[in-house]
């Protein structure tokens, strides 16, 4: 149980108000706010929201994959540790590389077909082909690297709450 009550559950840290806010606010953002206010800010505004969830995303797929098997649930701050440091690394690298880049819009475009394709098959339209999404190789973007530690601290109290192993505080089973 947590302190709220709850009993954890596979994929439960996507439902934390800060992650519901940043995928609302990543939605908005990329779909209205840079259409109608398109800025330096606008860019960033998506970057920040979209570090702050990302982690905890592949965290949630990796419990749902991965901790049905176990009879008492625990979320894994390792998992999340290693998500926070895939997507700051995946991050960068399309940040800095236009190669990298291109795979992320090639990446993306795939992952928004079908819906394109749902849309366009219930207004009876042809079928679109696979896209790639709009990507701006910006280093600055590398400033927004610091909301990383969003997910880490929303992760690790996360853990500590359900009472998971974490291991900068594990007591050594070695005797004194």
């Amino acid at each position: 149980m947590t302190s709220t009550g709850t009993k954890p559950f596979p994929a439960s840290g996507l439902l934390h108000p800060a992650v519901l806010v940043a995928v609302v606010l990543l939605v908005l953002n990329d779909h209205v706010f840079k259409a109608r206010w398109p800025s330096w800010w606008t860019g960033k505004l998506s970057d920040v929201a979209g570090l702050a969830m990302f982690p905890v995303l592949l965290q949630a797929l990796w419990e749902q994959a991965f901790q049905r098997r176990a009879r008492e649930f625990r979320p894994s701050f390792r998992v999340l540790v290693g998500a926070v440091v895939l997507t700051g690394l995946c991050f960068g690298a399309t940040k800095l590389s236009s190669d990298a880049g291109d795979a992320w819009r090639w990446a993306l475009g795939a992952l928004q077909w079908p819906f394109y394709a749902l849309r366009a098959g219930l207004a009876g339209a042809r079928i679109p082909s696979v896209r790639p999404t709009v990507h701006t190789v910006d280093i600055t973007d590398l400033l927004t690297l610091p909301s990383l530690f969003i997910p880490l601290w929303l992760g690790w109290r996360r853990a500590r709450e359900q009472g998971a192993r974490i291991p900068a505080h594990e007591e050594s089973s070695l005797p004194p």
